[in-house]
């Protein structure tokens, strides 16, 4: 049995085995703890019996009104790609929940690289394709995907009633 939580500072100790060799210019725990800081509710981990973490990710909100929008900054499991399994499918759809319910937001976005098993796991659970484009990751030309999901603008309803009182 998989609990999802909010990611805390001690996570960052278990999971940075995982993180190692991640090229950034900012260093990956201090860009954690960034979204940490910012977005708490974004941030979420996989967690097995024995406390063992499973996956986590990081996200991120943007923008106002009918622009705002929640983005999938980091992801990560323990798992070989091919075989990601639930997990990730069960921290996706507590962000979506959390971003509709709490936050309001009106749609959710991610960048996938186009050839890899989170883009048939983000379409099974209701992902678009919004745009493909070319990104250099590691020296290397990689073709992304930005996948979308529409959520059902709360926000959107509250400020079209009362800009019409």
């Amino acid at each position: 049995m998989t609990t999802i939580r909010n990611l805390c500072c001690n996570d960052l100790l278990d999971i940075s085995h995982m993180i190692m060799g991640i090229p950034e210019s900012m260093s990956p725990l201090s860009h954690y703890m960034l979204n940490m800081a910012e977005c708490p509710n974004y941030c979420l981990v996989a967690v097995a019996p024995g406390n063992r973490i499973k996956g986590y990710f990081t996200a991120l909100s943007e923008g106002k009104g009918k622009e705002k929008r929640c983005e999938i900054s980091e992801m990560n499991y323990c798992y070989p790609r091919e075989n990601i399994g639930h997990t990730a499918e069960m921290l996706v759809k507590t962000l979506d929940e959390t971003a509709d319910k709490m936050h309001h937001v009106n749609y959710l976005e991610v960048d996938v690289p186009s050839d890899s098993c989170y883009l048939k796991m983000f379409k099974n659970i209701g992902y678009a394709c919004n745009k493909e484009y070319f990104d250099v990751v590691d020296r290397e030309l990689i073709n992304m995907t930005t996948l979308r999901k529409n959520l059902s603008g709360r926000g959107l309803h509250l400020l079209a009633e009362a800009a019409a009182i």
